[in-house]
């Protein structure tokens, strides 16, 4: 499940929830915002990774047991439109850890969603 979790993101709260503390500790006050923003931030982080895992494992099984025919998203972000993928065993696909291949396609698992 660690996989699924946004080092980067939960990096930036936790070093912001440091400082903040560390600076509470030098004025000589207890700095309990500080602590809530670190358990909430830290909390957020956990249940979005849970998620996320989650949904990858129901897409998998439906998947596998199922015969399932799934939508995927790959690529997008700032300056480029994301790819969408009809995945299935019909189709040729395949499983390997949390990715549907085909040929030299790599799609994440819990960037699908059963195809209506």
């Amino acid at each position: 499940m660690l996989e699924y979790l946004n080092y980067g993101g939960l990096g930036i709260f936790v070093f912001i929830a440091i400082i903040m503390i560390i600076m509470g500790h030098m004025e000589k006050r207890t700095p309990v915002g500080s602590y809530i923003f670190l358990l909430t931030s830290i909390s957020a982080f956990l249940f979005m990774a849970n998620n996320e895992y989650t949904t990858a494992l129901q897409n998998i099984n439906d998947f596998k047991n199922q015969n399932a025919t799934l939508k995927c998203v790959s690529g997008g972000g700032l300056y480029t439109s994301a790819d969408t993928y009809r995945v299935s065993l019909n189709d040729g696909w395949s499983l390997d850890k949390n990715y549907f291949i085909k040929e030299s396609f790599m799609v994440d698992a819990d960037k699908c969603e059963k195809f209506r």
